[in-house]
C-alpha cells in the first residue's frame, strides 16, 4: 500500500515534468543542439566561400523546428546573415549572397536618389534564399549579374502632389533602378507629418513594365494614400 502511495504521488510529478521538459524543448530547443549545428554551419559556409565567418548568435526556430545563427564575414562585420538547417535536398541553407546582393543595390542607387531627394533614405530587400540555386560558392556574382529578386524603398519627407516635376523625378529614379536589373521593384514612401497622410507610389520590376517616361510611370506605377493617425485609405 505505501509504495502505491508513492507511486501515485511520483508518477504525475514525472509526467509533468516530463511535458514541461518537452514543452521547452519545443519552444527553445536543446542548447547542446544548438551549439553543435551553429560549429557545423559556421563549417559549411568557411567551405562554401572559402573565407572566414564569425558567429555572432545561435537561434532556434520553432516553427519549423531548425536550427541556426547569425554570422558575419571576419573581414566585413557589418554585413550579418543567417545560415540554418535545410530543406527537402539543401542540408544547409544560408542569405549571405541576398543580403551581399542588397547592399550593392543600395550603395549603386543611393547616390542617385539623394542627388534628387537630398534628405530621403534608401533601404533595400532581398527575397530570402533565391539564391540557392544561383550560388554553389565561392564566387558570388554582383546583383546586377544576376535577375534576382530585391526591392528598393525610398522614404521622403515631403508631401506627394502628384504634379508633373514630381513624376520626372520618380521617373528618373526608376529608369536607373531598371537599368541595373529587371527583377528589381521599387516604392517611395513620401510622409507629410504636418497633415498627417502618407503617400505611397509603388512601381513594377522592368520585366512587369518598363519606365522611361512620365507617361509610363503614370500608367504603371500606383499610388495610395493614407491618415497616418487612423491608417484609412484617402481618395484622391
Amino acid at each position: 500500500m505505501k509504495i502505491g502511495k508513492k507511486l501515485l504521488i511520483i508518477l504525475p510529478i514525472v509526467i509533468v515534468a516530463s511535458l514541461a521538459a518537452w514543452l521547452i524543448s519545443a519552444f527553445y530547443g536543446l542548447p547542446w543542439k544548438e551549439k553543435s549545428v551553429a560549429a557545423k554551419l559556421e563549417n559549411y559556409l568557411e567551405e562554401k566561400y572559402e573565407q572566414d565567418f564569425t558567429l555572432k548568435e545561435s537561434f532556434y526556430n520553432f516553427k519549423d523546428g531548425s536550427y541556426g545563427a547569425w554570422f558575419y564575414p571576419a573581414a566585413d562585420p557589418k554585413l550579418e546573415f543567417h545560415a540554418e538547417e535545410g530543406f527537402a535536398e539543401y542540408t544547409y541553407v544560408d542569405n549571405y549572397p541576398e543580403v551581399l546582393w542588397a547592399r550593392q543595390l543600395k550603395e549603386a542607387i543611393q547616390p542617385i536618389v539623394k542627388d534628387i531627394y537630398s534628405d530621403a533614405s534608401v533601404d533595400t530587400s532581398y527575397v530570402t534564399y533565391e539564391s540557392l540555386d544561383i550560388v554553389k560558392g565561392p564566387e558570388i556574382p554582383r546583383f546586377d549579374e544576376t535577375e534576382t529578386m530585391l526591392g528598393v524603398s525610398v522614404e521622403i519627407g515631403t508631401s506627394f502632389s502628384g504634379n508633373d516635376e514630381q513624376w520626372q523625378q520618380l521617373t528618373t529614379i526608376v529608369e536607373e533602378i531598371q537599368a541595373l536589373s529587371p527583377a528589381i521593384d521599387s516604392s517611395f514612401d513620401f510622409i507629410n507629418k504636418k497633415e498627417g497622410i502618407e503617400t505611397f507610389v509603388t512601381c513594377p520590376p522592368k520585366e512587369e513594365a518598363e519606365i522611361k517616361s512620365v507617361q509610363q510611370a503614370k500608367k504603371s506605377c500606383s499610388v495610395s494614400k493614407y491618415d497616418m493617425e487612423t491608417d484609412m485609405t484617402l481618395d484622391d
